[in-house]
């Protein structure tokens, strides 16, 4: 392979070699900053200029590479600034008992654990299970992938599993229910809802069981008494 000294003061060395990639090395940690990953076969000619980085390789291709390191990080920059607004106008939006709201933007800000919690809170009002059916109604397809893939999340852990059970039930009795069944993205979601319930299912069977003999033990005893 071939190296050549990169800008920012002589601590980067671009280089290429016969796979056709571009590596940029840090000189004092001897470790790949970044590949670049443009030619199809062997690259051996490699230029640094103070726009870039400039690569021929034997697929007739000319490379021109522009840092854009800055502009990523201001992108990130802006994407976490947009992020903190939008978690912020949520805490608004729950705070404010706006729940329909806050749950649809918790499913569009990817944050299931915000979202079951505005789900408890909807399912302790006192018509919260229409509520949430008809929340469900006005879910465009994208977001009922999301609630499904969220179900799936929190039905594996025995502490959240009534919460998902009661909205799992609002989802087949809304009007959502036959395009669920028509929509083949969503099977892997069911596959990994059923054996969680059916788990969750017969435990709660055999407490079920449990608390009948118990009440039975009970109240023979209360008869031996008299």
């Amino acid at each position: 392979s071939s190296g050549i000294n990169a800008e920012y003061g002589g601590r980067q060395i671009a280089s290429c070699c016969a796979d056709g990639l571009i590596k940029v090395w840090d000189t004092q940690t001897s470790e790949c900053v970044t590949t670049l990953d443009g030619h199809t076969d062997k690259c051996w000619a490699l230029m640094v200029t103070e726009e870039g980085i400039v690569s021929g390789a034997a697929d007739s291709l000319l490379c021109f590479w522009r840092d854009v390191t800055v502009e990523e990080e201001e992108e990130e920059i802006r994407e976490e600034e947009l992020q903190s607004e939008q978690q912020q106008e949520l805490r608004n939006l729950v705070f404010n008992e706006k729940y329909a709201a806050a749950f649809a933007l918790s499913l569009s800000l990817n944050m299931p654990y915000k979202c079951l919690g505005v789900a408890q809170k909807i399912l302790e009002l006192e018509d919260g299970k229409a509520q949430l059916r008809n929340l469900i109604d006005n879910l465009q397809m994208d977001q009922i992938e999301s609630l499904l893939a969220y179900l799936a999340t929190w039905n594996t852990n025995s502490k959240h599993t009534i919460i998902a059970q009661n909205v799992l039930f609002a989802l087949l009795s809304s009007g959502q229910s036959q395009s669920l069944a028509e929509n083949p993205k969503l099977r892997v979601h069911w596959e990994a809802l059923i054996p969680y319930t059916e788990r969750h299912f017969e435990r709660l069977s055999k407490l079920q069981q449990q608390s009948t003999f118990l009440q039975y033990t009970w109240d023979r005893m209360k008869l031996s008494e008299l």
